[in-house]
């Protein structure tokens, strides 16, 4: 009698669990790759705009809004961790765009803590200095780098000077699983 040799449940269940682990490996790397790829085009983004508004800076001797808000990725919108929707701003995108078109749409993750917002306050002091104008965006992802110069520790409100924070980012938004950075312009 000639019996054909199969395969155990054991060996089965050995094969099984050996391609969900590396299932598992795989989506987690994948994940970590996709937040990199989003945080690098928001941070290329913030770049680009702080080049235009200090283009703009430079040409006309004021910055391109004064005392309020201005959604800079307005294709994208820009939504602040509690909900505060900041829209477009006619006198900045007027202004802003003598100079150059800045980016007007980022990859978004959520409802909430997204867009490039752009806000001048004249009481504004970063680092002793008066510096009215600053960038305010999210990334995905807990303590990540801002990956700019000038990322302030605080907003800069009045009686409250902002310094260059010394972690990289100004704070963390766990209800996004976001980090929240403010850029001295």
């Amino acid at each position: 009698m000639h019996y054909r040799r199969g395969f155990t449940i054991v060996e089965l269940l050995i094969v099984i669990v050996v391609i969900a682990i590396l299932a598992a490996i795989s989506i987690v790397a994948y994940n970590g790759i996709q937040t990199r790829a989003s945080n690098t085009a928001i941070i290329n983004s913030v770049s680009q705009t702080i080049k235009v508004i200090n283009a703009y800076i430079a040409q006309e001797g004021m910055y391109p809004a004064f005392n309020t808000y201005a959604c800079v990725t307005t294709a994208s919108s820009c939504v602040e961790p509690g909900g505060t929707n900041h829209g477009a701003n006619s006198t900045f995108d007027a202004n802003i765009i003598k100079i150059a078109n800045p980016p007007r749409s980022i990859p978004n993750n959520g409802t909430a803590g997204i867009g490039i917002v752009y806000h001048h306050s004249d009481s504004r002091q970063f680092n002793g200095q008066s510096k009215p104008g600053l960038l305010m965006y999210f990334l995905n992802g807990q303590s990540q780098n801002c990956g700019a110069s000038n990322v302030m520790s605080a907003w800069g409100t009045p009686g409250q000077e902002a310094s260059t924070s010394t972690t990289g980012y100004s704070g963390n938004n766990t209800s996004t699983n976001k980090t929240l950075c403010f850029v001295s312009v």
